[in-house]
């Protein structure tokens, strides 16, 4: 638990990054996240890994999106941002988003800055289940070296089974994003500005009670592959 904490304070320090022109409006912030997901999720289907993303998509219980991930360290530094979850409903249909934020820590002389996209794809009923449970570890041994755009790798970790990821490095110094000690965590506050009331990530991802028009374009460009 106590590197979950350490995790999530990096994560909110670096979320501010990719968020800092609508962190005053919530609800604008979190549509800006799900926009910048509609359009990762397009340039990941036009990769020259679209084949194996669409396959892995077709029988999926659920994807994470996480746009704009980003790096920077002086000596100690993280990765962090927000990203949404979407759980394919009984009906099969996608959900409307449910809002994580991504945190890493990092050690070691290091200095610069990265941006990445990062696509996950879970094909596990359990594995969704235990996301939506709360704060999770992504993975044990999962990374991503220096010029892997497009890399595709399985997470790897005691809590979650069957997650594969999907990475495009944008620009930057570091070698990657890594997913090393990576926790998941929902930001309830994102969730609530979204739908206008606190709501879980149950709620929105696996009974799909809760619903977002504006998403729509992120669920058909998933629903799309």
């Amino acid at each position: 638990m106590r590197v979950v904490s350490v995790l999530v304070i990096c994560a909110s320090v670096l979320i501010g990054c990719n968020t800092v022109n609508t962190r005053s409006d919530p609800t604008l912030e979190a549509q800006t996240i799900v926009d910048e997901a509609h359009i990762v999720v397009e340039r990941f289907m036009k990769s020259d890994k679209a084949d194996s993303i669409k396959a892995l998509i077709e029988s999926a219980k659920g994807v994470i999106v996480y746009p704009n991930i980003v790096k920077a360290a002086f000596f100690v530094g993280g990765e962090g941002g927000t990203g949404v979850l979407l759980g394919r409903l009984h009906n099969g249909v996608w959900s409307s988003p449910a809002f994580y934020s991504f945190g890493a820590a990092s050690y070691g002389l290091q200095f610069g800055a990265e941006q990445s996209n990062v696509l996950l794809v879970v094909t596990n009923d359990a594995t969704l289940d235990r996301l939506t449970e709360g704060g999770v570890e992504l993975g044990a041994t999962a990374s991503v070296a220096a010029g892997t755009e497009g890399f595709k790798g399985q997470v790897s970790s005691d809590q979650l089974q069957d997650i594969y990821y999907f990475v495009e490095v944008e620009r930057g110094l570091f070698a990657g994003v890594n997913l090393k000690g990576a926790t998941a965590v929902p930001r309830d506050g994102l969730n609530a500005a979204y739908y206008g009331k606190s709501v879980t990530p149950r709620e929105i991802v696996i009974d799909g009670s809760e619903h977002n028009p504006a998403a729509a374009g992120l669920k058909a460009a998933l629903s799309d592959s």
